[in-house]
């Protein structure tokens, strides 16, 4: 039993961004933003959020809720079609991550009262 839950979690983080691994909870949206920024070629059209495939804003109790998505392969929404549940989503409270992946965002929306997209 212990090696079948060490490996779905091996499995789980092996599948998981590396960009992902270097973030964590309390870093400002800026630098976060130049994480997942990171192998941006430099002939690249100039863009305020790079590899961002798309993004949340809430308003809740006085408080700024973002919620930045993006892919591992760095597509962006309009150009590409990448469903829902391929994305990485990375919540923000005040331009601090206070959390990234599905389990925290859907953790953090339902204390909330954020209603959730369909995967």
């Amino acid at each position: 039993m212990t090696l079948v839950v060490m490996g779905a979690v091996l499995a789980s983080t092996a599948c998981e961004d590396s960009r992902v691994k270097e973030l964590h909870t309390g870093i400002p949206r800026d630098s976060a933003i130049s994480i997942i920024a990171h192998g941006v070629s430099p002939t690249a059209k100039p863009d305020s959020q790079f590899n961002v495939y798309t993004r949340s804003r809430y308003l809740i109790g006085g408080k700024n809720y973002e919620v930045l998505y993006f892919t591992e392969n760095n597509e962006k929404a309009g150009k590409d079609t990448v469903p829902l549940k391929k994305l990485t989503p990375l919540v923000f409270v005040d331009n601090r991550m206070v959390g990234k992946g599905w389990a925290q965002w859907d953790s953090i929306s339902a204390a909330n009262k954020i209603p959730l997209q369909k995967r």
